[in-house]
């Protein structure tokens, strides 16, 4: 009887161990989102200057003339971001913050003519994150519109 206690209170036990936290952080605002992960550029696609699809993860080849398939950004809950250049050499520490009810973002200083620029959020959710707006690039405005995903 008594190992049959402990064979009880071992297994309750074992299932509590066993469930999922209550507690667990599921991010659901845009500002959590968006500080939850670490993103990498999926496609862009621009107007002006440059047109048409000019990335495509997994189908432009690396070392092209549009290559950003190193491009990383991580959003910081200071308003700080770290961004990662094309080569994946050179981290820059930038600005960022949502404006406008969550529909604008604005990204700063991270040297990246991808990512500074105010622009119109278009997209996030925990498996993609998009925006779009104007772009510097070799000193001529371009239309741009970003997808990013998560780093798996």
């Amino acid at each position: 009887m008594r190992i049959q206690k402990y064979l009880i209170a071992f297994s309750f036990l074992i299932s509590l161990i066993g469930c999922k936290s209550q507690t667990e952080f599921d991010p659901k605002t845009k500002t959590e989102i968006l500080l939850n992960y670490t993103w990498q550029v999926q496609e862009v696609n621009a107007s002006g200057y440059l047109s048409g699809q000019v990335y495509l993860r997994g189908r432009t080849p690396e070392g092209s003339q549009y290559d950003v398939s190193k491009v990383r950004l991580t959003f910081k809950s200071d308003g700080t971001c770290i961004a990662i250049d094309n080569t994946g050499n050179s981290t820059t520490t930038g600005n960022w913050k949502l404006s406008n009810s969550d529909t604008k973002l604005i990204i700063s200083n991270t040297n990246n003519y991808l990512l500074d620029g105010e622009g119109d959020v278009i997209t996030v959710s925990k498996t993609e994150f998009t925006f779009g707006g104007s772009r510097t690039y070799k000193n001529t405005s371009v239309q741009a519109t970003v997808k990013m995903t998560p780093i798996p």
